[in-house]
């Protein structure tokens, strides 16, 4: 009888309100799903990134705010370029921009083809999911912050309709656990 050994993925990402933390771990499940263990890593938390060495692929993610991925995945991909080359890749991004139909390809254009021509990382696979507008009375949102992002995300032609006192959730966690399991056959090629 033939032994297969298990594959193995590190999830690293970097997220400003939690948002992409919590896209990354529906991810790390449904590659657990799939019978691929995993390894999820807050870029944010102080703690040491595992060895890369130690995982047949790699997932990097972040928040997107004001137009920028985070300073943490961002530093991340430059400095680890070449080992991230040299596994099965994958990157995505939680952006408001992301859930509108309309700015959606721009989205994809501006923070996944950008960020690896500015890394020189070669994704395997990529995507940009919607994410959360949080102006519910438990928001971490600054009042600033609220104003900012309200008057963004009503600026967009045709875009999507905020609640101004809500949580407005644009993930699509179809779509999240879809591409979860692309990476999946990817590492299993």
């Amino acid at each position: 009888m033939m032994v297969t050994e298990l594959k193995s993925v590190l999830i690293v990402f970097a997220s400003r309100f939690g948002s992409t933390d919590e896209i990354a771990h529906e991810i790390a499940d449904e590659l657990e799903r799939h019978k691929i263990l995993t390894k999820v890593h807050n870029l944010r938390d102080g703690v040491k990134t595992p060895s890369l060495e130690d995982f047949d692929g790699i997932i990097v993610g972040s928040g997107i705010k004001m137009g920028r991925w985070t300073k943490e995945s961002y530093k991340f991909l430059k400095e680890n370029q070449n080992k991230l080359n040299s596994k099965v890749l994958g990157l995505f991004v939680s952006s408001g921009e992301a859930a509108n139909p309309k700015t959606y390809t721009e989205a994809r254009r501006k923070y996944l083809e950008r960020m690896m021509g500015k890394t020189g990382v070669k994704a395997d696979i990529t995507e940009a999911f919607g994410g959360v507008f949080d102006f519910s009375s438990d928001s971490t949102y600054s009042f600033l912050e609220k104003k900012i992002i309200q008057r963004l995300a009503k600026s967009v032609e045709g875009g999507i309709v905020i609640d101004d006192y809500k949580m407005n959730d644009f993930r699509d966690w179809e779509l999240i656990r879809k591409w979860a399991k692309e990476f999946s056959n990817l590492l299993n090629t």
